[in-house]
């Protein structure tokens, strides 16, 4: 099938013109003239052809920018059934609260969730009078002072401040019943809570719980939390932490490059990793379970992680829990997404920054099969099919824009003499904004490249104060390279086109 001539001249300028690196190659495109391209190709009628593919990308040059060694041998991951992608408008989608309902019940397994609120007890509040009552010594005095750098004057501030508050908890103390008694939390039916940009006196998430009694602390409570429909986290959902060294939240997990941390070969997902009694494949089910019928997750890699935290300044890891992280990107109609965890960003005239996420879910389930924390980000509504299949550019000139860029993302000086490890390369649906809008955008089939690039020794030096100073990743965090496979513009993830 023949391409219409805006894209074999786009073409032709891709590969017969080499950007110097001082040049930015990112600029916001017009995508009404990307769905005419497409729209016209889909009036042809015929269904184009999709474009013969090695099973490996494999490339080994030296950018005449830094001296840069890139090597690369892994192979193409094509994320879609046909090899064959679409074309789809997209804009910011808002569960209803039938679907948030659903969600939410099968994550705390419960028929009833209810509304949680902090409440103090009376023994609580006895407690902080207590502590409060205790008057300082002379010695704890002059080193409070000390280590404040207070006067005497603002010493006398403090104890007035102490005495007030002292005051006011015994208020809430006499206001309680003696025998305890606790108010039931109000019950929760699915609806998301109001967006508000009064801060100071509104809040944009709910905590839900399935108790409605229980004023545990919510840490030690299994709990979602539910975002204003405005928001770009709808849901995330952990689990009861089991002491004060526990911690059972996505975000402890989920970090690939962490100690310890070691990604599984797909091959082996219906084998359980060492640590765990159930399989990759079994954690995956677990998790799309909760979401059938609201959203179709396709597993894009998964992780035998752990929660570790360095501790204090000793530098000790401290580990309460190994779990599979699994990161998922959502499937449509056969073709799905890359994992994608940076969020796309904009100034207003006004100086308040707009963000975008990409859509993507986490989860880590802990090696007996138990789901122990998720979260839910940036959800996208299909609007309009702006075709069911897309040319593709030819993968020759995929290649060449790949060996162009590489002059372009390593441009700077303390990259010289480096060498940047190609980790893989992907062919799925991404999504870019439509022009001057942070509200809507299109996927589209793109090139994502990952990898890790290894500083000179040199440039090591220089660098002595970082964690890791000899490498950088260049990953779901911050890909190496997003090449639109339509027309070969170059997508930035942070700008969102």
């Amino acid at each position: 099938m023949k391409r219409i001539s805006i894209l074999f001249f786009a073409a032709l300028l891709l590969v017969g013109c080499q950007p110097t690196p001082e040049k930015d190659a990112v600029k916001q495109k017009d995508t009404n003239v990307l769905i005419d391209t497409v729209r016209a190709e889909q009036e042809q009628g015929d269904t184009p052809d999709v474009p013969a593919l090695p099973e490996r990308f494999q490339t080994t040059f030296t950018t005449s920018a830094q001296n840069v060694r890139v090597q690369a041998d892994v192979p193409i991951e094509i994320l879609s059934e046909t090899g064959s992608f679409p074309m789809l408008r997209v804009q910011r989608r808002n569960l209803t609260d039938a679907e948030r309902l659903t969600v939410c019940r099968r994550l705390l397994n419960s028929d009833r969730l209810y509304l949680y609120e902090y409440r103090q007890t009376r023994e609580m509040l006895a407690g902080m009078i207590r502590m409060l009552m205790q008057e300082m010594t002379p010695e704890q005095k002059a080193e409070w002072m000390k280590e404040e750098g207070a006067t005497e004057q603002e010493w006398e501030q403090m104890q007035s401040r102490r005495q007030r508050l002292i005051e006011e908890y015994q208020k809430q103390y006499n206001a309680l019943p003696e025998d305890e008694t606790v108010e039931p939390f109000d019950e929760w039916f699915g609806a998301a809570p109001d967006y508000s940009e009064d801060y100071e006196n509104h809040r944009n998430y709910d905590w839900l719980v399935c108790s409605a009694t229980d004023t545990t602390d919510l840490s030690f409570l299994d709990h979602l939390i539910v975002s204003a429909d405005e928001c770009d986290c709808p849901i995330e959902f952990t689990v009861a932490e089991r002491n004060m060294d526990d911690d059972t939240s996505i975000w402890c997990f989920n970090d690939s490059h962490k100690y310890g941390t070691v990604r599984i070969d797909p091959k082996d997902y219906e084998t359980p990793h060492e640590g765990a009694t159930v399989t990759p494949n079994d954690a995956i089910k677990t998790v799309k379970a909760c979401f059938d019928g609201v959203c179709d997750f396709v597993a894009a890699d998964v992780h035998w992680a752990n929660n570790a935290m360095l501790h204090g300044d000793t530098g000790v890891m401290m580990c309460s829990r190994r779990a599979y992280l699994i990161h998922f990107s959502v499937n449509y109609g056969g073709a799905h997404t890359p994992y994608c965890n940076a969020s796309a960003f904009e100034v207003t005239d006004a100086g308040y920054a707009q963000a975008w996420d990409y859509e993507s879910l986490t989860a880590a389930v802990d090696g007996d099969g138990n789901l122990l924390s998720l979260v839910w980000l940036a959800p996208y509504k299909v609007t309009e099919m702006i075709a069911e299949h897309t040319t593709l550019m030819p993968y020759a000139e995929i290649i060449s824009s790949f060996e162009t860029q590489m002059n372009r993302v390593f441009a700077a000086e303390d990259k010289r003499d480096g060498s940047l490890d190609v980790t893989g390369v992907q062919l799925g649906l991404f999504r870019i904004r439509e022009k001057n809008n942070m509200e809507s955008g299109f996927l589209v089939p793109a090139w994502y490249f990952t990898g890790v690039f290894h500083y000179s020794a040199a440039a090591a030096a220089q660098r002595s104060g970082f964690q890791e100073p000899d490498s950088e990743w260049y990953d779901a965090r911050n890909p190496l390279l997003i090449v639109n496979a339509i027309d070969g513009s170059i997508i930035d993830a942070n700008k969102g086109y």
